[in-house]
Formats: structure tokens, C-alpha cells, sequence
């Protein structure tokens, strides 16, 4: 500052007065932040004088006019939330990671609603941005960057990659760049990457193979073939990864031809009418072929002897489902149990099952699993393994309708059943699903001993908490049912029941926050 500046500036004479003290200090010279000055007292206005001047004085240190440009304003991407939403959020967030889950639902409720968090927390969300749900991007992230233009910082980068991007960076970041690449043109990516391919480093080559998963298609199988003869470990595995997405693919026919050639269905006519099928299998010898398509028992196999049927295993479950198109997926599930490679045969099945999703076979595999664990598969013995297949299988199936065959379980009062089944499934369940699921939780904590023995063991219950319709519904009917609970019972089943409660009750809680406030000061119904 020069002579001109600092005349102007009251830090000095206001400095000066505090030091002689209120009653001595000569009066203040008018100016525009003495008139802002309301006390009385002479004390308590040098006091606020001091405070004044000396902000304006450090804020101005060293800086001319031309250095103070007028602040971007803050856009308007929506309306705020409710007061009560946003004190919840400044909860979860000063409440460690223990209430993550809560504010990814916290944001997905803002979300749903069209609304954001008020400016006064934009401080506390932008200490915590890099740990903040992808949910929050769409609720906050232009808020934050306005927050750190403001604050002289560098927004997070929120816009697409260039194409050229994914040349440049860290592994990380050229992956991320090319995966988005990828994503706006799949042809133009992979060809941009083919020239350049094999004069990366090992581990860069991998990563960006790895990207190719997104928009992978027919296309991408000649790179990817070439892949499988690459000279790192980790790009051939990422080749061997992809290559089975691809049903009609030389890799998909390579491995359907040897599914073909290990498993055959053999039927004869029996005298008195019908047809018998009798599985037939022949077990695959090792091969550098079999290597080359990653086709290796693993560790535990190789050491118990089972070499040969591990490589049957691997091979079902890279095959293509077209490769047992001569006879429907029941008959194929059924006489796989029956069959004395049982493990390897139902297991290679159900991994290409569960890998392409099919509706035909995740139905029959279910079908037929929960057949089995009834007794109704001959030669099958209802064992807890089998009760473990029904489960996974279950798991297959479209939300939808793994609810409903768990319903018709709940109606049916497979308690055991459920219980096993209840730690797959969907993310989160049905507000229908959730009252029949709760109700039967309050028909078992009312039953015999064991039964609630038998509910605390696998800690099942722990972890519905955030997979139940999060209403106020929900929330009573876990209250009620911990209410209930008989006094003297194991702390494992009450720490659970307490738990449930907490969380729902919590979730609950949030969505109430959203509701907006009638008139007569309560809030709407929603």
C-alpha cells in the first residue's frame, strides 16, 4: 500500500484508540464502517470498530482495485431441501463411516425430490467431496464447483474425456478416460487403441483391455483373440475374461465344442413306453490349448487330485448355453445332480447360468434345486449343499419374481428355507415384500426357542436393515416386534432386533425430512 492507501485506512487510527483506551481514544473519524457501529457503549463500539477495520484491513493487504472482481453467483439447479433434510445431512456427515448407507440415501432422496442442500453446508460437503456417494454428483456437484472457482481452487473434473485424454496420465486416469471414450464411440476407441497397443507397459495394457468391457461386442473379438498370445500374464487374463461375453465368438465355439465333447445326453426307449436319459461324461485331459483359453483347475483341485474335473468345471462355465441346445436346461440340471460329477457338471452349469443370466435356465435352475432339497429329484438327498444351490439359483432370478417365490416360502412357513435364502437377493425389497417379510419375522420371534435360536444364528437379521422398504411402517413393525420379544432372550437376537429398528428407523426419518411443511406446521403426507 502506499501513503494514499494506508491514510485511508482506518485499521491504523482504530489500532491506535484501542491501545489508548476507550475513554481516552479522540473520536473516530467518520467513515463507512463506523457507521455500521450500533453499541453505545464506548467500550463495546471500539471493540466492533477494531473488529471492522482490522477484517477490511487484512482483506484489502496488498491489493489494489483491479484485484477485487465481483463473485460468480451461485446457479440455481433447484430448490433447497427442507430445513429438517438438511440438519440431517449435516448429521450424517459429521457422524463418520459408519453413516455412509445413510447419505447415499440421503442424496438419493434429494435426487427424487429435485431438491439440494442449502449454501451453509457447501462447506462441510466440499471437505468431504472425494468420499461423497456417486449419487451426490447430480445433487451437488455443480454447487462444489462453484464453491471452489470461489475459492481460487480447481473443480473436480465432471465433463467427459476427449478422445485424446487417454494418452496421457496415470494408469488410472488413462483407463478412466479411455472407459469414457469407449463409452461415446466403441469402434473409434478400439481403433485408436489397436496402433498403439503393444507398445505400452504391461500393466497399462491390462488396464485399458480391461475398459474394452464397456460396449464390448462381436467387433472387439479379433483384438481381443490376439490378446490371449500377449506376453503379459494379466492382459491375457483380461482377454480370457472378456472373451466368454462374446456367445458366438471362436473362443465360445472353441469352449462349446469341448463342453460337446465332455458331457453327452444318451436316451434309450424302455419296453413298456417312455424314454430314459443318462448322462454321459468324459473328463478333459490337460492341453496348452486348454491353457491359452484359461482353462486351469485352480490351487485346491490340483492339490485334492481333481485335476480332471476341474477342467470340466472351467470349461461349462466359459461355454456358451448354446452348446446344450440339443435338450431343455431341466433335463441337463436334473441329470447333473443325479450324475456322479455332480460338483463339477451342476456347478460348471450354474456358473454359465449365472454369467449370461438366461431366464430359461435361471427358471430351471431354481425349479429344479428346490425340487431336490423336497425330495423330488431321485438320487438327489436333501442336504444343506442342496438347500445352498436352491439359494444361489433363487438368486438368478429377476427381482420381481425372487420375491414372489420367497413370498409363497413365507406363506408357507419354510422357515429354514428362508432363512437361507434371505442373505441373496435383491438390494433393496418391495414395500409388499418388506410387511410380509417383517410379519414373518414377528411370527418367529414369537415362536419356541429354538426357532429364535435359529433366526439369530446367521445374523440374517442384522442385515435387513438396509434392504427393507424404508417407511414408517417398517420402522413400527421392527419396534413392535423388538417390543415383544420375550424378556431373558440371547443378546445376539435383541442386538439385531435393536439394530433393525435403528437403521429403519433412521431411514425413515429421512424420508420424513423431504416432506414439505403444511400450514398448520406438520408435514405432508408422501
Amino acid at each position: 500500500m502506499d501513503a494514499t492507501e494506508r491514510a485511508s485506512d482506518g485499521w491504523e487510527p482504530t489500532l491506535a484508540a484501542a491501545l489508548l483506551g476507550a475513554e481516552r481514544a479522540p473520536t473516530a473519524a467518520s467513515s463507512a464502517l463506523t457507521a455500521l457501529v450500533a453499541e453505545a457503549d464506548p467500550s463495546a463500539a471500539l471493540l466492533a470498530r477494531l473488529a471492522a477495520e482490522g477484517a477490511h484491513h487484512l482483506a484489502g493487504q496488498e491489493l489494489g482495485p483491479e484485484a477485487l472482481a465481483p463473485l460468480e453467483a451461485r446457479g440455481r439447479f433447484g430448490p433447497d431441501c427442507p430445513p429438517a433434510a438438511a440438519t440431517r445431512l449435516y448429521a450424517l456427515l459429521t457422524e463418520g463411516h459408519g453413516a455412509r448407507n445413510r447419505v447415499e440415501e440421503w442424496f438419493e432422496r434429494a435426487a427424487a425430490t429435485g431438491t439440494r442442500p442449502p449454501a451453509w453446508l457447501l462447506q462441510a460437503l466440499m471437505l468431504q467431496r472425494g468420499t461423497l456417494p456417486a449419487a451426490a454428483q447430480a445433487v451437488v456437484g455443480a454447487d462444489l464447483d462453484w464453491l471452489a472457482r470461489a475459492c481460487g481452487e480447481s473443480p473436480a473434473e465432471t465433463g467427459a474425456a476427449d478422445a485424446s485424454d487417454w494418452t496421457e496420465g496415470t494408469v488410472a486416469e488413462r483407463r478412466a478416460a479411455f472407459t469414457a471414450f469407449r463409452a461415446r464411440d466403441p469402434e473409434a476407441a478400439r481403433a485408436a487403441l489397436e496402433p498403439v497397443f503393444r507398445r505400452e507397459k504391461a500393466d497399462l495394457r491390462e488396464a485399458l483391455l480391461h475398459a474394452l468391457a464397456t460396449g464390448l461386442s462381436a467387433a472387439d473379438e479379433p483384438f481381443l483373440e490376439a490378446c490371449l498370445d500377449d506376453r503379459a500374464n494379466g492382459v491375457r487374463l483380461a482377454a480370457q475374461r472378456l472373451l466368454p461375453e462374446l456367445p458366438r465368438s471362436r473362443y465360445a465355439e472353441r469352449m462349446a465344442a469341448r463342453a460337446r465333447a465332455a458331457l453327452a445326453v444318451e436316451s434309450k426307449r424302455r419296453l413298456l413306453g417312455g424314454t430314459t436319459h443318462t448322462l454321459v461324461v468324459t473328463l478333459p485331459e490337460e492341453s496348452p490349448d486348454l491353457v491359452r483359453d484359461r482353462v486351469e483347475p485352480n490351487h485346491w483341485e490340483r492339490r485334492g487330485g481333481g485335476t480332471r474335473a476341474g477342467l470340466l468345471r472351467a470349461i461349462l462355465a466359459r461355454a456358451p448355453l448354446h452348446a446344450f441346445a440339443d435338450h431343455p436346461p431341466r433335463l441337463w440340471i436334473e441329470l447333473a445332480l443325479r450324475s456322479e460329477w455332480a460338483d463339477p457338471v451342476f456347478h460348471g452349469l450354474f456358473s454359465a447360468a449365472k454369467r449370461t443370466l438366461d431366464p430359461d435356465w435361471s427358471r430351471a435352475m431354481a425349479d429344479i434345486t428346490a425340487e431336490a432339497y423336497e425330495g423330488k429329484v431321485t438320487g438327489v438327498r436333501r442336504t444343506n449343499e442342496v438347500l445352498g444351490m436352491w439359494a444361489e439359483a433363487l438368486d438368478l432370478l429377476p427381482d420381481a419374481e425372487w420375491e414372489a417365490r420367497v413370498a409363497a416360502l413365507i406363506r408357507a412357513r419354510k422357515i429354514e428355507v428362508v432363512l437361507a435364502v434371505l442373505g441373496q437377493g435383491p438390494e433393496h425389497f418391495s414395500e409388499g415384500f418388506s410387511a410380509a417379510l417383517l410379519d414373518w419375522l414377528a411370527l418367529v420371534t414369537r415362536g419356541s426357542d429354538s426357532l429364535r435360536r435359529d433366526l439369530a444364528k446367521p445374523w440374517v437379521i442384522a442385515r435387513l436393515g438396509d434392504r427393507l422398504w424404508p417407511g414408517d411402517d417398517s420402522a413400527a413393525s421392527a419396534a413392535a416386534i423388538l417390543a415383544r420379544l420375550p424378556e431373558g432372550e440371547g443378546d445376539r437376537l435383541r442386538t439385531q432386533l435393536t439394530g433393525l429398528t435403528s437403521v429403519l428407523e433412521l431411514r425413515a426419518a429421512i424420508r420424513r425430512d423431504f416432506r414439505p411443511e403444511t400450514t398448520t406446521g406438520g408435514t405432508a403426507q408422501g
